[in-house]
């Protein structure tokens, strides 16, 4: 006999609802109050959104909701809580999961709806989307008292329809120098540290497994399903395992999984279930783009596909609707990037197609362009932009890379290598820099006519190589380029490179040969066709002659910013200013010292600059230490960020700058054990440009009179980073997707900003950013 449930006190047979299509049929749910099964886990990191909706299902105007997001991101568990959590009195729930093509679900639904007001909850509606659409539409028209609240991997497209999109839960951002304390803030973490204690009730978050959980979370999108089955795995495998085996994705045999509906036991499902919506052409086009790694944009889309502009649009457009593509707001073209999960599925069914070869071929085709035609503008007037544009394409440039090297082009990938190693320098990947750039300068000494790539290979190499601690490499290599540049007869970049040889003091050595490489270079420096190359190699010498020669330490450093003045090179101004700050902090000038310093950081935080950031910060945190000693904690986040930077580019750390050595402790006495460790943890967490932005909220001291002086921000770099992000008219909830926070934390941090500011109103904070810009420039941030 049939299973049954009440409506009214009328018996209503399950396989009533049955559909004569020979599908799967729907499963009719209905009780009071809430009407929907319960869970038997905890609901992690939705605490907002279960308030959010469960307030708009109480409001009666709302008659049509519908959860969007991709798959596994936990809509229908969401549905369930919020619908517990509002109190309705009458809720109906179908389950329309793995159903198709039912075209009588208005005439069932009809049937069987109550006379009274009821909630009808549609989990699951992306496979019969359009039917869903109509019998919605129908009902809502012919149906006074009823609401519907649906889950679905895309909308219903129906007027009056409530978007309410659940995203991912947040993941800590790589490279994840987090500490465990830290990683346990985000959500995703917290999921899974919860579901492997279900598993072993022994697991704990430790220093130990930590950044590999981290990075299943990462790799894992979010995805509050795709985190769970992980965590599942861990009844065979330990966390460091699961990390390289996430492409592994078989059932269990033990029977564990078979308590969730067929789609919800591998991560592999969640996409194929999506895949099930395109038609073939969305499909080839859907995998083609799997090739990227970081993202793509509208006109690279389009050169892959090989389609007009308009398509292309229309084309991305139904990717991102059935949320397989997602959209990363900022810049001037809207990126489009595809989740993890996603991109290993599509990779393998290029793969099994024998069209992967070729897609990356082409994709590597593309990268090399973009490098070349990026290389001379990291050095000019562009640089800002071209650094921006170039850091979210990372992994794609270095795939391009290996790929161009794999299939035999070699000297496509040296010359493509010598044209990112301003930015790895400047960003500091030093270890991928060297490996590069080794091969680049092997590559072009084999090869008939690029004696002068050559040469510039190996100067850029011993540069990295430097800035590593690695000096006997740097003077090899400034030794082999000083030659190569000596036999072709080109006498201002072999100056650039003695110069480069004799700050290294390895060969020749001595004051006697600096000088000399000094006076010779400062000669190279006055030639009109001198270029940066010699303006970055004067910089060195300068460093080494500043405690022996104050007067040739000057000089340099005016030719120097001559020439980066000419290039308009924001960095290597950056840099002069910063060294400039530290001369006068030497003689005493410590207010000129602080201009000069604040001067530099400004203009290197607009690259996201690495290499000379810490030595900068540290030196403006000593001032800000000795101007406002009541900022304390303020000036350990500084320290912190300083020695976070460093230490994830690998560089070699510089003699510690001048005041830090008495400073620190000073502020370690000022503040209590607690605190101090509390601000030293938030610095680390700092990227570079947020660390810059919190050392530049207070201003250096006027140099003029006091109106003249920019008002000190009262804000936080993270508030100052709200408030922009404000300003550009994004919501809360957009804010809270950029920065991966909970909204409710935005909420606070757009409170606080207004209270800070003594402000009523967003609009007010979008003023007051503008004026700021319009004062000190826009702020840029990488």
């Amino acid at each position: 006999m049939p299973a049954t449930r009440t409506i009214r006190d009328r018996a209503i047979p399950m396989t009533a609802v049955a559909l004569a299509t020979g599908e799967p049929c729907p499963q009719l749910i209905v009780d009071t109050p809430s009407g929907l099964p319960g869970h038997r886990g905890t609901l992690v990191g939705r605490d907002l959104e279960v308030l959010t909706l469960s307030a708009l299902l109480g409001e009666e105007t709302h008659r049509l909701i519908t959860l969007t997001g991709p798959g596994g991101v936990g809509k229908s568990r969401l549905a369930r809580e919020a619908v517990a959590d509002a109190r309705i009195t009458r809720v109906v729930r179908l389950d329309l999961h793995g159903t198709t093509g039912h075209d009588d679900l208005t005439e069932t639904l009809t049937a069987h709806l109550p006379d009274e007001p009821c909630l009808l909850v549609l989990d699951g509606c992306e496979q019969t989307a359009d039917a869903t659409a109509a019998a919605v539409d129908t009902l809502l028209s012919h149906t006074p008292g009823l609401r519907v609240l649906a889950t679905s991997r895309r909308a219903l497209h129906l007027y009056g329809e409530q978007f309410f999109p659940v995203p991912p839960l947040p993941t800590p951002p790589p490279p994840y120098r987090q500490d465990v304390r830290e990683l346990q803030d985000y959500a995703a973490v917290q999921l899974f540290v919860d579901r492997a204690r279900a598993v072993d009730p022994s697991f704990t978050l430790t220093a130990r497994n930590a950044r590999a959980v981290a990075e299943i979370c990462d790799r894992m999108d979010g995805l509050p399903l795709a985190i769970e089955l992980m965590a599942e795995k861990l009844r065979l495998h330990r966390v460091d395992v699961l990390l390289n085996r996430p492409g592994e994705d078989r059932p269990e045999r033990d029977g564990h999984p078979a308590v969730r509906p067929p789609l919800h036991r591998r991560i592999r499902s969640i996409t194929e279930h999506s895949f099930r919506l395109l038609d073939e052409d969305q499909r080839a086009l859907l995998t083609r783009l799997s090739v990227f790694t970081a993202g793509t944009n509208f006109p690279t889309a389009g050169e892959f596909w090989n389609l007009p502009a308009p398509r292309t649009e229309q084309a991305v457009e139904t990717l991102v609707g059935h949320h397989l593509l997602r959209v990363t707001p900022g810049g001037d073209e809207p990126q489009f990037t595809m989740f993890n999960t996603v991109r290993e599925y599509c990779l393998e069914r290029l793969s099994a197609a024998g069209e992967l070869p070729d897609a990356r071929r082409h994709h590597a085709e593309h990268f090399l362009l973009l490098a070349l035609e990026a290389g001379p503008h990291l050095t000019g007037q562009r640089q800002a932009q071209w650094f921006q544009r170039l850091a979210p394409l990372h992994a794609d440039l270095l795939a391009a890379l290996t790929c161009l090297e794999a299939s035999g082009r070699r000297l496509d990938a040296a010359r493509a290598t010598l044209a990112l190693h301003r930015f790895w320098l400047v960003r500091g990947h030093l270890d991928l820099a060297e490996q590069w750039l080794a091969r680049a300068a092997q590559t072009f000494a084999v090869t008939p006519g690029y004696e002068e790539q050559t040469a510039r290979a190996e100067l850029a190499r011993g540069e990295v190589a430097l800035v590593r601690g690695s000096v006997r490499l740097a003077a090899d290599c400034f030794w082999r380029a000083a030659r190569v540049h000596r036999e072709r007869g080109d006498t201002a970049h072999e100056g650039a490179a003695l110069a480069w040889l004799a700050s290294t003091d390895h060969r020749p050595t001595g004051p006697g040969a600096v000088h000399r490489a000094a006076v010779h270079l400062l000669r190279v420096a006055a030639h009109e066709r001198a270029t940066v190359e010699v303006a970055h190699a004067a910089l060195p010498l300068a460093a080494g002659s500043s405690s022996t020669d104050a007067k040739l330490t000057a000089d340099l450093l005016d030719a120097a910013n001559d020439l980066f003045g000419r290039a308009r090179d924001v960095r290597g101004e950056g840099y002069v200013l910063g060294m400039r700050g530290a001369m006068a902090d030497s003689r005493g000038d410590q207010a000129l010292s602080e201009q000069l310093l604040w001067e530099g950081l400004y203009r290197l935080r607009s690259i996201g600059e690495h290499m000379v950031l810490p030595m900068v910060l540290e030196s403006h945190a000593v001032h800000l230490w000795h101007r406002l000693p009541h900022q304390g904690h303020r000036v350990a986040r500084l320290f912190a960020a300083a020695s976070a930077v460093r230490e994830s580019t690998g560089a070699h750390p510089p003699p510690i700058v001048h005041g830090a050595a008495a400073a620190l402790p000073d502020v370690r006495r000022l503040l209590s054990g607690s605190e101090y460790a509390a601000a030293w943890r938030e610095g680390r967490g700092l990227s570079a440009v947020a660390a810059a932005g919190e050392a530049l909220a207070f201003g250096p001291p006027p140099s003029g009179p006091a109106a003249a002086a920019p008002r000190p921000t009262p804000l936080t770099a993270r508030q100052h980073e709200v408030a922009v992000l404000v300003s550009q008219g994004m919501t809360n909830r957009q804010i809270a997707q950029q920065l991966r926070l909970s909204e409710w934390t935005v909420v606070n941090h757009v409170r606080e900003v207004m209270r800070r500011l003594e402000v009523p109103s967003r609009l007010h904070v979008a003023k007051w950013v503008l004026g700021r810009q319009q004062h000190d420039g826009p702020d840029i941030v990488a």
